[in-house]
C-alpha cells in the first residue's frame, strides 16, 4: 500500500508563486471605495496619477477600473509620514 503525501502531488510553493504578492496586498478597490480613503475628487486623484503621485489605477474592464489597496495605504502611509517627520506645526486658524 502506497501512501500520497504533499510533496508527492507537489503542494510546495513554486520559484514563481513564492515571488507573487499575497492575496491581501493584490486586492483591488473601486473608485467608490477609493473617494472613501481618500478625500479628494476623482479629477484631482486623476492629475496626480499622471504627475506620478498618487498610485495608477489598474483597468480591469472596457469600463472599470480600480486601485490595489496595498499601494493606497502606502500611499497614505507616506502622508502620515511625512507630516509626523516634516517637524512643522499646522497652521493655526482665527483670530
Amino acid at each position: 500500500m502506497t501512501t500520497t503525501t504533499d510533496r508527492d502531488i507537489g503542494t510546495t510553493a513554486s520559484p514563481l508563486q513564492s515571488s507573487l504578492p499575497s492575496a491581501q496586498s493584490l486586492r483591488l478597490i473601486t473608485r467608490s471605495e477609493l473617494l472613501a480613503i481618500v478625500p479628494y475628487t476623482p479629477q484631482h486623484i486623476l492629475r496626480l496619477e499622471k504627475r506620478g503621485l498618487f498610485p495608477r489605477r489598474i483597468q480591469v474592464g472596457p469600463n472599470r477600473v480600480a486601485w490595489l489597496i496595498s499601494e493606497i495605504e502606502a500611499w497614505v502611509a507616506a502622508r502620515v509620514l511625512e507630516r509626523d517627520t516634516s517637524g512643522q506645526q499646522p497652521a493655526q486658524q482665527g483670530g
